[in-house]
Formats: structure tokens, C-alpha cells, sequence
């Protein structure tokens, strides 16, 4: 259950960390409270020692007694030789060990000392204070105290329960914001998973909250924009085969008709007989551009178009384009000119790049009237060489002058297979030129005209 619930996972994470830093914190909180109640126990049983001391040194022998008689430690008063000359009575006193020595020793010489650990004067474990007592006339002794381990365990022993307690309550607060938070965190995953899912099946509604800016959010963002841009790739997939496929059948149904027409001796004079002919090779031609179209598309798609650079002088490419398309030109009546500027050479595909003029030049003649112009220019523009096709058709209104990239796209959605293309050539070429590394843009005015501007990069001087 917990390798397959992502909330499970974060509250678990999470627990466990508390866990080890609650633990942590607890073994050294105890520590730390433990050497302070040592320290807080060895100054108060010090300063008790000093009070016997003082008052056995007013006192004499007789108050001393009195004192161990009546203290609530264990009490041990010796005489400068270190012989005892009274004690508790319910001590039964054995030879002193190292550290009873040492705090002996330390007090008869006129120093206090505090030694924790074992006493085998007193036989227990826990804190022995001694002190120097100076009497009056010269006579001089020491007091020791011993207060052993279980008197200052019982109030530390109350404190460490208070700080378990409180520790299990924040455990248990913690625990609940951790649920609280995991399942926050992951009820949006879960939600962004399901909706990946719908996608994946082909539904591109789905969409899910955003709540907030942070990473969680983000995702969100960029979930709900995928569907969007993947509903559009669908429904501009579906239109494109859609297109194609009218594109391919009315060719198709053109050259079956009039060949049946021509193979069953239909036609009724030679004159008929050519006509049908040239519809043949007409629609063929127009298959065969639609087919090499559909497979340059094909290859940009793939990462797989073939890109031959070379040094390339872009005038001598464009002059060449030109003179191949002026005799269309001409037939419909459209003056075409071209303007060339010295220009340096650039690293390009020229058959590509010819490619480009080519479909720029179609359309240009193919959407200008009669009487109407066409104007090829090439100029260097900084580090570009600039290629500028414009005319003096039909244009191109504003809201839709970023569409004409796309395939099988058509301002006029009406207009007939005669003076439409295919719409492919526009969205081969900014293939072509991306694939160059370079820029295409197009400005239009309807009823005014078109330029089409594609931006070369030159090369970089060699050193």
C-alpha cells in the first residue's frame, strides 16, 4: 500500500523524521537536564556543607554530633589527622576509597571539593561535598556530606516524565499535520495523474485545479496548458489528414475520369482528346508536388531533413528563381523584378533555398492580379542576409497573418482548388529556413499587398 500511495509515502518520510529528531532531542534534552540537576544538587549540598562547617566550628565536638545527629544526609566530621569525631547514626563506616581520600584531603587543606560517583565510606553511589572546618584556637577539621544517587533522581525522575509527555504530544500534533500535509500535497498529483491518464486515452478535456504558485502549482500550470496545446495538435492533425486527403482524391478522381474517358474513346475530336491529355499531366503534376511536400514535412517532422550546406552566393540563386518564374509571371500579366545588392556568401542548401524562392514566388504570383507586381530583393542587414519577396495582391487580414504557417491552412477557406494551392508551401518553407538557423516573417495590408522577409545568419569571418 505505501510503495503505491504517494501521500503514504510523504507521511511515512516524514514520521520517521520526526521520530529520529524527537528521539534525538529527547536523549539530549535528558542529558543535558541531567548534569544540571547534578550541578544545581552538588552547589546546594555544598553550601550546606559550609553551613555545618561554620556552625561546628562555633560549636566544638558537642555540635558536631548534634549536627550529624539531626542532618537530613548523610554526615562525616574528622578531625585535622583525618580521624572521624562524628558521624551519622545510621552510617556504618568503612576505609574511605581514592576519591573520598581526595575530597578529604582537599577540604583538611583548606579547599572545598565535589566529587560525584562511588563513595566507599558512605557505600552508595551519588555526590559527596567537603568542606574545611576552622575553628577557633588554631583547631581546624573537615566536613563531609553525602547525599547519594536516588534523592536526586526522584525530582530529575519527575522532570524526564514531564518531558516524555510532552514530547509523545508533539509526536501526536505532528503526526496529524503530517497527514493534513501529505495528503494536500499528493491529493493534486493524484488529481494531475488521473488527468495524464484521460490524455493518454485521447480525451484532451481534462483539466485539473491549479492551487498556488509554488512547484505543485506550476505542474498544474503546464498540465492544463499540455491538454490545450494537445487538443489543438489533435483537431489540427484530424483537419490536416482530413485535407490531405481531399487534396489527394480530387487529383486522383481528375486523372481516373478523363483516362477512362480517353480509354474508352470518349473524346469527340483531337482538339478534345490534347485537352484531356493536359488535365492528366496537370493533375499528376499537382499530386506529385503535393506528395514531395507531404514528405518534406514528413522529414522536418522527424528531425530527418537533409540540410547540404555550402558556400552559397544568395543573388545568383534568386536571379536564377526569377528568371524560371518570370514566363508565369508574364502569362497573367504581373511585372516581376528583382533587386540585388552586393552581398557575401552564406552557408546554405542551395537546391533548398531554391525550394523557398520557389513557393515564395508561387504564392506571390498566384494571389496578385493582374496588372499588380512582384518585388524579389537581397541585402545584407548586419550579420543577415535579408531576402524580401513582396506584392501587390490581395493580402492578408491581421488575424489571420499568424495562421499562414500552419499546413493546409487557407485565408480564403472558400477559395477554389484552381487558384488556391495546397497550402503546404508556406509551413515547408519556415522548415527550410529554421533549418538554417535563420528567420522568416511575413507583413500584410489587405487589398495592398504581402512581403514574406527571410533572414539568413552569415558566417562568422575566419580567422
Amino acid at each position: 500500500m505505501i510503495r503505491r500511495s504517494l501521500a503514504a509515502k510523504i507521511g511515512v518520510s516524514i514520521v520517521a523524521l520526526i521520530l529520529l529528531v524527537s528521539v534525538l532531542q529527547f536523549f539530549a534534552l535528558d542529558r543535558l537536564l541531567k548534569n544540571a540537576f547534578n550541578g544545581q544538587a552538588a552547589s546546594e549540598l555544598l553550601t550546606q556543607a559550609q553551613q555545618y562547617a561554620n556552625m561546628s566550628a562555633m560549636g566544638g565536638t558537642m555540635m558536631m554530633q548534634m549536627l550529624c545527629n539531626t542532618a537530613d544526609a548523610s554526615l562525616v566530621m574528622v578531625n585535622p589527622r583525618g580521624k572521624v569525631v562524628a558521624a551519622s547514626p545510621s552510617l556504618r563506616l568503612t576505609s574511605p576509597n581514592t576519591s573520598d581520600q581526595s575530597a578529604m584531603s582537599a577540604a583538611l587543606h583548606g579547599g572545598g571539593r565535589v566529587v560525584v560517583g562511588y563513595s566507599r565510606l558512605f557505600r552508595s553511589t551519588g555526590i559527596l561535598a567537603a568542606v574545611p572546618i576552622q575553628g577557633q584556637g588554631g583547631e581546624s577539621g573537615a566536613v563531609l556530606i553525602f547525599r547519594p544517587e536516588g534523592a536526586v533522581q526522584a525530582a530529575f525522575r519527575h522532570v524526564t516524565w514531564l518531558l516524555l509527555v510532552a514530547g509523545v504530544g508533539g509526536v501526536l500534533v505532528a503526526l496529524g499535520l503530517v497527514v493534513i500535509l501529505s495528503r494536500r500535497i499528493a491529493n493534486p498529483l493524484q488529481r494531475m495523474a488521473l488527468a495524464a491518464k484521460t490524455m493518454t486515452g485521447g480525451d484532451y478535456s481534462a483539466r485539473v485545479p491549479v492551487i498556488g504558485q509554488d512547484e505543485v502549482g506550476t505542474l498544474g500550470e503546464a498540465i492544463n496548458e499540455l491538454a490545450v496545446n494537445l487538443n489543438r495538435l489533435d483537431t489540427s492533425r484530424k483537419v490536416f489528414l482530413s485535407d490531405v486527403a481531399h487534396e489527394l482524391r480530387t487529383p486522383m478522381t481528375y486523372i481516373r475520369g478523363y483516362s477512362q474517358v480517353l480509354n474508352d474513346g470518349l473524346a469527340n475530336s483531337e482538339e478534345d482528346w490534347h485537352q484531356y491529355v493536359q488535365i492528366i499531366h496537370d493533375e499528376s503534376t499537382r499530386l506529385e508536388t503535393l506528395v514531395n511536400d507531404l514528405f518534406v514535412l514528413a522529414q522536418a517532422d522527424s528531425h530527418a531533413l537533409a540540410i547540404d550546406k555550402q558556400a552559397t552566393d544568395m543573388g545568383v540563386v534568386t536571379s536564377g528563381v526569377v528568371d524560371r518564374m518570370r514566363h508565369r509571371a508574364e502569362e497573367k500579366g504581373i511585372n516581376l523584378s528583382c533587386t540585388l545588392s552586393p552581398i557575401p556568401n552564406v552557408s546554405a542548401d542551395r537546391a533548398r533555398m531554391e525550394q523557398v524562392l520557389v513557393n515564395l514566388l508561387d504564392n506571390a504570383i498566384r494571389y496578385t492580379p493582374a496588372g499588380g507586381s512582384v518585388r524579389v530583393s537581397v541585402k545584407q542587414i548586419g550579420k543577415w542576409v535579408e531576402l524580401d519577396v513582396s506584392d501587390t495582391g490581395i493580402g492578408i487580414p491581421q488575424n489571420e497573418l499568424p495562421h499562414i504557417w500552419e499546413r493546409m491552412y487557407r485565408v480564403e477557406k472558400s477559395r477554389a482548388r484552381v487558384s488556391g494551392g495546397s497550402g503546404l508551401g508556406l509551413a515547408i518553407v519556415k522548415h527550410i529556413v529554421e533549418a538554417h538557423d535563420g528567420h522568416v516573417s511575413a507583413a500584410s495590408e489587405e487589398n495592398q499587398g504581402t512581403t514574406i522577409t527571410v533572414q539568413l545568419p552569415l558566417d562568422p569571418p575566419q580567422s
